[in-house]
């Protein structure tokens, strides 16, 4: 967002279209080179005021046009030697092209384009309760930090933990009670005949299950798309990981000198990672490499695929705050939840305080690109509270569990707002 003093400099450096065309101490010469000098500022989302540096410039704002990564863009305003235009929504990054009469000078430097991110409410009503229904028509309560994910169709499956339920949700937003009753105790059965003690964590496999840690009853139990439950493993599981590629599972344990498991189809269960600093989540890439948040230090480790060897890829150990940058130079303050999207970017859900404190600073999604482990801003910012809207304008308060779908669109568990909200690009 531009500051007044920029605003101004802008209004009194160009006049209305109008008012341009009466400006008789410059004239257009068609003969003569286009040029561009340069523009500020030379990133931005859509609509982005630029101004345009050059010379041999039109003032008849008719015959000029201009286009960013070959998008058109809006003119707001020509003068002599400077053009103002909007950044277009879905531009890309690219060059900016300046026509004048059919000729046309194109920049030697990128605008580099910033996807805009939108955040809306897809289910909840804010209240903490107990309601299936559309949207706004249901309710949650999420009260601890509570996980999600999301199956091939785009059904999303909740652990709404102080309910003691499996909540599912459709794509538009449908709630509904896939397994549990609210009584608290281990039942398998169907439905509303199960029971759950403390339902914190879920995973989809390939067939369409849904997999639930309840680390109060130290089970990670089946449910199958009818509602049906089975135990699958005994274990003190707060966080699930599945590798896709075979349905292989693994769990977190969150201790204090804590480990992640490695669990079979078949349910046997094999330490195969010690010594972390209360392990709050896993997330298993294309190639079976380990992602874990390390709740207790602050930061994010991979652990190569069948050796385990391990590498800090965001943070650094015991020290806290929203700060961006490659790898060890960012931080977080008490990640929890953690997901891969398709192309191997991580996804973060910030705040994982046992209270879900609202002065925590990561009230917000944070991204960590794949390889080059730059760690982001994805939505929210360092404030508590509710706001639908886009990039740092979106509010979350302690933000718990996160999920990426096959199009890359990012849904997450807002626990003290007690909903889940979407998130889409542009």
């Amino acid at each position: 967002m531009k500051t007044i003093l920029y605003r101004l400099q802008i209004v009194m450096l160009l006049c209305t279209a109008a008012a341009c065309k009466k400006d008789e101490g410059f004239v257009h010469d068609n003969n003569a080179p286009i040029v561009v000098d340069k523009f500020t500022p030379e990133s931005g989302a859509a609509g982005t005021e630029v101004l345009i540096y050059g010379s041999n410039f039109s003032t008849d704002t008719t015959g000029v046009s201009v286009t960013v990564n070959g998008v058109k863009a809006l003119v707001e305003g020509v003068i002599s030697d400077h053009i103002l235009v909007v950044i277009p929504e879905k531009a890309g990054t690219g060059k900016i092209a300046v026509t004048i009469n059919g000729k046309t000078t194109t920049t030697t430097k990128d605008f580099g384009y910033i996807s805009s991110y939108k955040v809306s409410t897809l289910a909840g009503n804010g209240a903490a309760g107990f309601s299936d229904g559309k949207g706004i028509f249901s309710s949650f309560n999420f009260g601890k930090r509570c996980g999600m994910d999301i199956d091939t169709d785009g059904n999303i499956y909740v652990a709404d933990a102080d309910n003691r339920r499996v909540r599912k949700i459709t794509p538009d937003g449908t709630v509904s009670t896939l397994a549990g009753n609210g009584n608290g105790g281990y039942a398998e059965g169907k439905g509303s005949t199960a029971q759950f003690s403390l339902p914190l964590d879920i995973v989809t496999d390939n067939a369409g299950n849904v997999i639930v840690a309840d680390p109060a009853d130290w089970t990670i139990r089946k449910v199958t798309p009818d509602g049906t439950t089975s135990l699958i493993a005994w274990g003190e599981a707060w966080g699930l990981g599945i590798d896709k590629r075979n349905n292989t599972m693994y769990y977190a344990n969150a201790r204090a000198a804590g480990s992640i498991f490695q669990v079979t189809p078949g349910g046997d269960a094999t330490e195969i990672i010690k010594n972390l600093s209360y392990p709050a989540d896993v997330a298993v890439d294309d190639k079976g490499n380990l992602y874990v948040t390390e709740n207790g230090s602050s930061v994010i480790k991979k652990f190569a695929a069948n050796t385990w060897e391990p590498t800090v890829i965001g943070g650094t150990a015991n020290q806290t705050g929203l700060v961006n940058g490659i790898g060890t130079a960012a931080r977080f303050d008490y990640p929890w939840a953690i997901a891969v999207d398709a192309a191997n970017n991580l996804f973060v859900a910030g705040n994982g305080t046992a209270d879900g404190s609202v002065v925590n600073s990561n009230q917000c999604i944070r991204k960590i690109t794949a390889n080059t482990w730059n760690v982001t801003t994805y939505i929210g910012g360092s404030n508590a509270g509710f706001a639908d809207g886009a990039g740092a304008a979106a509010m979350f308060s302690a933000p718990t569990g996160v999920a990426v779908d096959k199009n890359g669109v990012v849904y997450v568990l807002d626990r003290n707002n007690n909903r889940i909200r979407k998130v889409i690009a542009e």
